[in-house]
């Protein structure tokens, strides 16, 4: 990359020269590089047209999220000084909740057994399904989680059917956020959780 200052010739000088150069303007410099390669020069892989639409709904999400004012406020409050309602509803639309703890030692198969566990999102979880199965994946129970704290932070589900074999338990935890991206999460009876 090469560099030109207070040349009468090039100054103010910008665009393509023939297919190999490119003239820039920063500040009161004139920048020649060589031309940047395009998308038409190489094809998109599968999985980068995956991460170029999955951007695309991020900013569709985002539009349309900031167009609610009631939902721009919530995201607004959540954005740092550098970042603006739109940021963090694209980054909430983009980033998928994880479930942060699981207690289950209150659960011994018993019906009113409890799980709890810890979620965290951008925004937040707004419905959580927990299906417990057995080692052999044939489901014993499902249903849907209680929030614990206005934030959508805590959970619990209480157990309605009576499993001999916890020990070898499976949850499938199925959690719907904010923009509507659904997101599961399978663990083992006892499996630590936290990270």
């Amino acid at each position: 990359m090469a560099k030109s200052k207070d040349n009468v010739v090039m100054q103010g000088a910008s665009g393509k020269v023939g297919r190999n150069l490119v003239f820039r303007q920063k500040g009161d410099q004139t920048i020649i590089a060589k031309r940047p390669r395009t998308a038409a020069d190489k094809p998109a892989s599968e999985k980068q047209l995956k991460v170029q639409n999955r951007f695309l709904d991020a900013s569709l999400y985002a539009k349309k999220a900031i167009k609610d004012e009631e939902l721009k406020a919530a995201y607004a409050a959540k954005a740092n000084i550098n970042q603006s309602a739109y940021n963090v509803a694209f980054k909430d639309y983009f980033t998928a909740p994880q479930v942060r703890r699981l207690n289950d030692s209150n659960y011994k198969g018993a019906v009113g057994d409890e799980l709890n566990f810890l979620i965290k999102d951008i925004m937040k979880v707004t419905e959580i399904n927990i299906e417990i199965l057995d080692q052999s994946e044939i489901l014993i129970e499902s249903g849907l989680a209680v929030p614990l704290d206005a934030d959508n932070v805590e959970w619990s589900y209480t157990a309605t059917a009576a499993n001999a074999d916890y020990e070898n338990a499976i949850y499938r935890i199925t959690m719907l956020d904010t923009p509507k991206n659904i997101t599961t999460v399978i663990k083992a009876y006892g499996e630590d959780m936290t990270s």
